[in-house]
């Protein structure tokens, strides 16, 4: 049985995280003032991490090849504006960095061109190009807009449950997510004081109705939605003392 000291002292602990909680969840728009760049934002998870960013107070840029399909200034919402762009190109990237005011949090949700094929019928060509989206396209942009990068801002990037589960098929993702991990660990340390972090997530829904089958088994019985892990971008813009870190969203899906 506790004693009235240790139940006075749980109450304290447990209104200390209902305080925390309200501060996060940002009934005060904790990025209220902050921009917000997210390449890959005009759909998926990328979308949803642009729109929860703007609900939080940020003015939001979304840098995406898709971006022509807004009118400029039209956005869904009055927070957000749009640029289109290729990240593979030089000159687009060379042009978005002397356009571009300060940016505090750089988010990184680009998809890599083509599809899971076996080992032995992927060609090089193919690979490649998944790699110059997803991996080239990243690392070069970061070199590209790294002068407009608040001093203690930080960057987010995206790689993926084939980074540490093996699933046959993926080869080149299973690469290029490792990669884009160790990337960011190692940028963690080069460009300190900014932050560099990583978001892993599982599988995200639209997919294929065999893996709609096997999402089943998950401990979260689904996919996920891109709603379910914009979260995790979220939180690692406000949490002031996290770099290095890879933050798994997938349901439990690496556990069976």
């Amino acid at each position: 049985m506790k004693t009235s000291g240790e139940k006075n002292s749980a109450m304290a602990h447990k209104q200390r995280l209902r305080t925390s909680d309200e501060t996060f969840l940002g009934a005060s728009h904790p990025l209220e003032g902050q921009t917000v760049m997210v390449v890959g934002g005009s759909s998926g998870i990328g979308s949803a991490v642009a729109q929860r960013a703007a609900s939080h107070g940020a003015s939001v840029v979304i840098v995406s090849r898709q971006a022509s399909r807004f009118d400029d200034g039209e956005p869904s919402s009055k927070r957000i504006r749009y640029h289109h762009m290729d990240i593979t190109q030089e000159a687009d990237r060379k042009s978005l960095a002397k356009r571009s005011e300060t940016i505090d949090h750089l988010v990184f949700a680009v998809r890599s061109a083509g599809s899971s094929a076996p080992f032995l019928q992927t060609t090089q060509e193919q690979a490649k190009e998944a790699f110059e989206v997803k991996f080239w396209g990243v690392y070069s942009f970061i070199q590209a807009i790294y002068p407009c990068m608040a001093a203690q801002s930080s960057i987010t990037l995206t790689s993926g449950i084939t980074g540490e589960k093996i699933i046959p098929g993926a080869s080149s993702m299973a690469a290029i997510n490792s990669a884009t991990e160790t990337l960011c660990r190692q940028l963690a340390v080069e460009l300190a004081p900014i932050r560099i972090n990583a978001v892993s997530p599982g599988f995200v829904a639209p997919k294929p109705e065999p893996l709609e089958r096997r999402a089943r088994d998950f401990p979260q019985r689904r996919l996920a939605s891109p709603n379910d892990v914009a979260p995790a971008y979220i939180e690692l813009m406000m949490s002031s003392y996290r770099t290095g870190t890879i933050v798994v969203v997938d349901g439990g899906a690496r556990l069976v």
